[in-house]
């Protein structure tokens, strides 16, 4: 079985931002997001935050191993649920 390929998260989040915007905007009535891309929309955001949390400690040369466990966790939750995502589209 081949190994997936590395995808870049700070992409990742941007296409996820990317085709929320077209979803909200596409017509004169925003399209209803579906279930499987809210979840989806929701781990990105955990992401987000625990991301922003940890380069906001690193800048203070604060970053405690929570705050970077945390990061990595969430990172490698919104990266699954990415792949799975766009893999089934």
């Amino acid at each position: 079985m081949a190994t997936p390929r590395e995808i870049d998260a700070d992409q990742a989040v941007q296409d996820v931002l990317n085709a929320w915007g077209t979803l909200r905007t596409s017509r004169p009535e925003p399209q209803r997001l579906s279930t499987d891309f809210t979840a989806l929309f929701a781990k990105m955001q955990a992401y987000r935050d625990a991301k922003n949390i940890a380069d906001n400690s690193r800048a203070r040369h604060k970053l405690t191993e929570q705050e970077a466990a945390d990061e990595r966790a969430t990172k490698k939750v919104f990266l699954d649920a990415y792949r799975a995502f766009y893999e089934a589209r």
